[in-house]
């Protein structure tokens, strides 16, 4: 038997969204009854059991009476009805609404009371659920991962540490909160002074590095160095003024093949927000925030860089920087997301795709109040943005993704266990931390990953 959604644990509490009107102390005038459902997150398949209170005026109870008859409609995305039941519970009490939604998106649900209690609608999100998901591991020897990853023979990294089994003591790589990026059995890490491969071999901690150092035109003063994008034989590495590019071969090493000076060399002016590096097909952008940007006009400038024959990366001759609405709250190896516009009322997510060699618009995710966006920390690698509610009773997390078949941004709950930190979106995995000091860390996989 499929598990109750969170749509059914939120029943008991949805009760005190209001039975209507109070009753104000002088004058005794109504107001309008409390929202109902629209700052919840329903999974689809699930057989919901919703309560819906009528609009009473507790000041005129005694003359109004109670209700006598309910109706019940609800809408799927395409506006088409959908099979549902209501039943007054008790003696005029609430309406007690049951349906099962087949399909994702938000439905419409309008429930009629008679002769007394109004109409009362709501907005029904339906998304994907993955809450009952279960982990992949649970690294039960760390207490915090900046990201995690894992090599092709199995070796997993939290942040700059190494275990080849869950639950063995992690192996330091570099310096405790060194970004690092994986490509298949390589981990790179990117301290604040030097870079250094490492190599898997397939049993036991991972063999000496490989190192070389940061170069002398870039920032090794700054906290981290701000993205990076690598194969197993090389690193792309973009700091506050210049993009390096380091190499390995057999015969050389590991050396620096070049670096390349950004325009307008600048800090971000939205907080410790860096800029992005993001692979665009053959090519390379530089994502940053614009100069024309203000914070009620986000706008994000793409650079298109190459790496030349001699293998150092350079700007691409005649070809303009561009520049896209948004301010970025995430990204992929070839995606880029972020937040647009700054109605308090509206959030808009922007995705877009780098693959052909430009920053294209490829979906718009756009949801009334009271949902927020929460974009993860840039610096320790990819990550894309979740989407939650706070006014919620239980604030589950989603994650916003795109489907291909569909041509649409749709969201799916991340499972939020108890005692847990909401979760890090990485590239290939997402991760909880536990919110107390006990070691813990619990690893799901994305869709993509096998």
């Amino acid at each position: 038997m499929t598990p109750p959604g969170p749509g059914l644990r939120l029943l008991a509490a949805l009760l005190a969204l209001g039975t209507g009107v109070g009753c104000p102390m002088d004058p005794c005038r109504p107001h309008e009854p409390a929202a109902l459902f629209d700052d919840t997150l329903f999974g689809v398949g699930q057989p919901l059991e919703l309560q819906v209170p009528p609009v009473t005026n507790r000041c005129e109870s005694s003359s109004q009476g109670a209700p006598e008859h309910v109706t019940v409609e609800v809408k799927d995305p395409h506006n088409r009805p959908v099979a549902a039941t209501v039943a007054l519970h008790g003696n005029g009490g609430a309406a007690v609404v049951r349906f099962t939604p087949e399909l994702k998106g938000r439905h419409h649900l309008i429930v009629s009371f008679s002769p007394v209690g109004s109409v009362r609608q709501s907005a029904i999100h339906v998304v994907e659920d993955r809450g009952q998901q279960a982990p992949v591991a649970e690294l039960s020897t760390v207490v915090e991962c900046r990201s995690v990853d894992r090599t092709t023979a199995g070796t997993w990294l939290c942040g700059s540490s190494a275990l080849r089994e869950p639950d063995q003591e992690p192996q330091p790589l570099g310096d405790a909160f060194a970004p690092t990026v994986v490509a298949g059995n390589v981990v790179w890490v990117t301290e604040a002074s030097r870079v250094l491969r490492y190599v898997d071999q397939g049993s036991g901690p991972l063999p000496p590095p490989d190192t070389a150092p940061f170069p002398v035109v870039g920032t090794p003063t700054a906290a981290a160095p701000h993205s990076r994008l690598a194969t197993e034989d090389a690193l792309l590495l973009l700091d506050d003024t210049h993009l390096h590019r380091y190499a390995y071969t057999a015969e050389a090493g590991l050396r620096t093949t070049g670096s390349v000076l950004l325009p307008h060399p600048r800090l971000a002016t939205f907080g410790d927000m860096p800029s992005l590096l993001l692979r665009a097909g053959d090519r390379l952008l530089v994502v940053r925030i614009a100069e024309e940007a203000t914070l009620r006009n986000f706008v994000s400038e793409a650079c298109p860089y190459q790496v030349n024959a001699e293998g150092a990366p350079e700007a691409v001759p005649d070809e303009p920087c561009h520049q896209v609405p948004g301010l970025p709250v995430g990204y992929e190896e070839d995606v880029l997301w972020a937040h647009a516009g700054s109605a308090p009322e509206q959030l808009t997510l922007h995705r877009y795709s780098a693959a052909s060699g430009r920053l294209v618009l490829e979906g718009v995710l756009s949801m009334n109040a009271p949902f927020q966006a929460q974009g993860p920390s840039l610096r320790p690698g990819f990550g894309t943005p979740l989407v939650f509610s706070p006014r919620s009773v239980d604030a589950h997390y989603t994650l916003p993704s795109w489907d291909a078949e569909t041509q649409t941004l749709e969201l799916t709950l991340l499972p939020s266990p108890n005692g847990f930190k909401p979760p890090r979106v990485g590239a290939r995995y997402f991760h909880s931390e536990r919110w107390n000091s006990i070691y813990g860390v619990k690893v799901y996989a994305r869709q993509s990953t096998p």
